[in-house]
């Protein structure tokens, strides 16, 4: 029984349109909420600008969108009525349209997310781009109420999410993965959760995100861990939540964190502690009349009273859920209460009353069947009716041809006459043609074939190449460390047993001394570069977190994350990876200028996935001719994998995917 994910990821964002209209409306002063609508009044009356009016208006439909829809659909249609003659201002003004629509008339709506996204396809701008990733993504909240969860999943992942990412606008990318990873908690594809709920927070922890959303993806990543099975690693996730909530004890997501915190003391066997949670989340749920909530947080009470065999109190919250869902007109959350209900019964040993509540059950279950049943026909006879209406078309297509026949018969023997006198030609002309493509073809697959040869051998000597690299690598770093380290260590060992006859000559052995040892310093830097000695004894993660580390600095911030690199990948798999990332991460330094870099390193059984986001200058990613050395080096080691390479660049910063097949090369 999970939270109505409808009331959670409809992307409105008035609030933030208004509040920069009214600030610059009324000269910095606070903003009333109440005061929002009369503000943005006199901006509508005052503009002398087609944009500045407009935004008024939009601004004025979406306040009244959830408050006075009569109101909001009068200023939605005189926009659309202003923006005639601005073909980007009369999408968007289709946009604000469909917002009205969404509270009480879905398919109207829909449609008018659909209009405004094709209205807004030719204009590239950052700013159509992210009108056309909330289109999508308002199209498929509507088709998350129609309980087609799968659909929102797949406009999310193949609409809505490449727009933001295409806009550059990290913080709906943020929103996206958040949304993507509730819709698969909604789903129990908990692991898979999880994953996007961290892409999320890696975003919002670097961003200047509002904290009400990184707490929500904390709490959500701790309901995911706890079902899961691994409750015990969800209460980092809660303390991280709560840090972010405490200071708002009128947050909205405080019902929602307590129902998982009681969860979660529930799988840890701390009944008491669970039952307080949860009565503190009851009270803030009946005070902000938070129902979906409300539901979640009985049911998961009537889960705490059943682990203590108390099935008397279990029943109590069962029946308490049962009248409110009453009010809804959804019937899972129903069905799985009466089984409950059946459940509870049968264990407090009364059998008849059992009996009554597996026949309430048997009913309901018999009319969602019912129910299916009678949408499937109805599609049935849709498309029956679609085809009937098509053969009808068809038929009268036909007689048409047949009465226009006899009209054309004449005509039609004369031109017989003259195609045959020109058939000889044509099949000759035909035939010299078939033999001229049939030789192109043939020089063509020729050329394919030297082309994929060449290629071969060139990853052949490649590989070759960077295998004997390698290997000279690892000596020289071991002849360094241990040949040339030790004798200058054994130096400056002799040089400290020298006596000093005066303070002079001390003087001057010290200096050498701290020669020697800046020279094992830089010596040890060098060797470590060449064969990273935290890659030979602790593995691919440490040791590129200890990459990390090193390139740190005052004007650099790094965030890097791992999640199931398998620590068994052949050393020279790991050598590679590693020289592919540490390249990446120097060109971000020192020709992107950048401050921020964040690396994401995860494998999925023969697939590794690196993806490295940066905030500098970017570069032109599809001119190879500008690709350096590094770049190049970094697409042959991807080759090497058989792998992919996606570079997207901007003047924004830079984000690099790679996916490598690694348990091929072994």
């Amino acid at each position: 029984m999970n939270k109505s994910l409808t009331n959670r990821v409809r992307d409105i964002g008035y609030c933030i349109m208004l509040l920069c209209i009214c600030v610059n409306a009324t000269a910095q002063h606070v903003v009333d909420d109440r005061k929002f609508p009369d503000s943005l009044q006199q901006v509508f009356e005052r503009s002398t600008s087609l944009k500045g009016k407009l935004e008024a208006l939009f601004g004025l439909s979406d306040y009244y969108s959830t408050r006075d829809t009569a109101k909001a659909l009068a200023y939605a249609r005189q926009s659309i009525g202003l923006s005639r003659e601005d073909a980007y201002l009369s999408a968007v003004a289709h946009f604000y349209l469909a917002g009205v629509y969404f509270e009480f008339d879905v398919d109207r709506s829909q449609q008018e997310y659909m209009y405004a996204e094709k209205l807004l396809r030719p204009f590239p701008q950052k700013e159509a781009l992210i009108y056309r990733s909330r289109a999508w993504n308002n199209y498929g909240v509507i088709e998350q109420r129609r309980d087609n969860a799968h659909e929102y999943l797949n406009i999310l992942i193949n609409k809505a999410l490449p727009l933001a990412q295409q806009a550059g606008d990290s913080t709906r990318m943020a929103l996206n993965y958040h949304n993507i990873g509730l819709v698969l908690l909604n789903l129990n594809e908990y692991q898979k959760a999880l994953q996007y709920f961290s892409r999320a927070i890696v975003i919002m922890e670097a961003g200047n995100t509002v904290y009400a959303d990184l707490a929500d993806a904390y709490v959500l990543s701790a309901r995911a861990t706890i079902l899961s099975g691994r409750a015990k690693q969800a209460f980092p996730f809660l303390q991280k939540a709560k840090k972010i909530l405490e200071p708002n004890p009128d947050s909205y997501y405080w019902p929602l964190y307590y129902s998982v915190e009681g969860a979660y003391y529930r799988y840890t066997h701390s009944y008491a502690q669970a039952l307080k949670s949860l009565e503190r989340g009851l009270a803030l749920a009946e005070q902000m009349n938070d129902v979906f909530e409300k539901r979640n947080l009985l049911y998961e009470k009537f889960n705490v009273y059943k682990a203590e065999k108390n099935y008397t109190a279990a029943k109590n919250m069962l029946l308490q859920g049962l009248a409110m869902e009453a009010t809804f007109p959804f019937s899972r959350n129903k069905r799985r209460l009466l089984f409950d209900l059946t459940e509870m019964e049968k264990q407090s040993g009364n059998t008849e009353a059992a009996y009554r509540w597996l026949m309430q059950y048997a009913v309901l279950s018999d009319s969602i069947y019912e129910e299916q049943t009678k949408t499937e026909i109805a599609a049935l006879e849709a498309r029956f009716r679609t085809a009937e209406k098509e053969k009808q078309i068809l038929n009268l297509e036909h007689e048409k041809k047949i009465s226009a026949r006899d009209r054309k018969y004449q005509f039609l023997l004369l031109l017989a006459v003259i195609a045959v006198l020109s058939l000889v030609a044509i099949l000759a002309i035909m035939q010299l043609q078939h033999r001229k493509k049939k030789a192109a073809r043939r020089e063509e697959d020729y050329r394919t074939e030297l082309e994929r040869i060449e290629k071969e051998k060139q990853l052949s000597n490649y590989t070759a190449l960077m295998e004997g690299q390698e290997q000279e690598r690892r000596r020289l770093a071991r002849d360094l460390h241990d040949g040339l380290g030790c004798s200058l260590a054994a130096i400056k060992l002799g040089l400290s047993r020298i006596p000093a006859e005066s303070a002079q000559q001390e003087l001057l052995l010290q200096q050498v001394t701290d020669q020697l040892d800046a020279s094992i310093s830089e010596l040890r830097l060098i060797s470590r570069n060449m064969m990273p000695e935290a890659l030979l004894t602790l593995g691919l993660p440490d040791a590129l977190k200890d990459l990390c580390s090193s390139v740190m600095s005052a004007q650099l911030r790094l965030v890097y994350n791992a999640y199931n690199i398998d620590r068994a990948l052949p050393l020279s798999t790991q050598t590679m990876i590693y020289r592919m990332i540490q390249e990446i991460i120097i060109n971000a330094v020192k020709h992107a200028n950048a401050s921020v870099i964040m690396l994401q390193c995860s494998q999925e059984e023969d697939s590794f996935f690196i993806t490295v986001e940066d905030n500098g200058k970017g570069f032109d990613a599809g001119n190879h001719q500008s690709d350096g050395i590094g770049l190049k080096n970094i697409r042959n080691r991807v080759d090497y994998f058989n792998g992919q390479l996606n570079i997207e660049s901007s003047s924004e910063g830079t984000i690099i995917n790679i996916e490598l097949h690694v348990t091929q090369q072994s």
